[in-house]
């Protein structure tokens, strides 16, 4: 059968694709043969150019100006390759960062929906505001409590102490106004005490002995 039909052939075996980024430096490497060909023949045009007019020297000179024009061409296509080569590695590029920031955001929007369910709900929030206001006002009741003074006499009333002391200040007011003097339940302001010159209170200490 072999004979008749002959072996089937095998697939070539074929290596991973170059990547973008390899192709594009090999095409710079190609441009720059291609550079350096064209520069030769402008070497040898001018060289063409300044030796003697005949046939022979004018028709290297066509030829050399050929490949030129050849070299060009070809350097312009590469170019032109080039330029699709590294646009879609700049989109390759570009589409790799997306992903990654589409990856980033979804871990992001998980923790931080991870984090909130840690706090509660709505309601949960609500019950423990009304809970730290419930706490506030037993501190209030607390403190008023502790400051409450307990060394006082029995059947004291701050208010009707305060309606009695304003009337104090008004009956003191009056008599200032009147010019009677202090009621006498008012202590008396102590007067400063006067020294008496030195002569003085030897005469009468000088008296009381004798």
């Amino acid at each position: 059968m072999k004979r008749l039909f002959g072996a089937p052939k095998q697939a070539p075996v074929t290596g991973p694709a170059p990547s973008l980024q390899d192709t594009s430096t090999r095409i710079d490497t190609r441009v720059t043969e291609l550079d350096k060909k064209i520069a030769k023949c402008d070497e040898d045009l001018r060289r063409y150019a300044g030796a003697s007019k005949t046939g022979q020297q004018k028709q290297l000179a066509l030829q050399c100006l050929k490949r030129k024009k050849m070299y060009e061409q070809q350097r312009d296509q590469i170019l032109g390759t080039q330029f699709n080569v590294d646009s879609l590695a700049g989109a390759q590029e570009q589409a790799e960062i997306n992903v990654m920031t589409v990856e980033a955001m979804k871990g992001g929007y998980q923790d931080l929906k991870e984090r909130y369910t840690q706090i509660g709900g709505v309601m949960d929030i609500e019950r423990l505001m009304d809970d730290m206001a419930d706490l506030n006002d037993d501190i209030a009741d607390i403190n008023e409590a502790i400051s409450t003074s307990y060394a006082v006499p029995d059947g004291f009333d701050e208010a009707s102490f305060e309606a009695e002391f304003g009337a104090l200040e008004e009956e003191m007011k009056m008599e200032a106004l009147a010019g009677v003097a202090k009621p006498s339940y008012l202590p008396e302001a102590e007067k400063p005490a006067v020294k008496e010159p030195a002569p003085v209170a030897e005469a009468a200490a000088e008296a009381s002995r004798s």
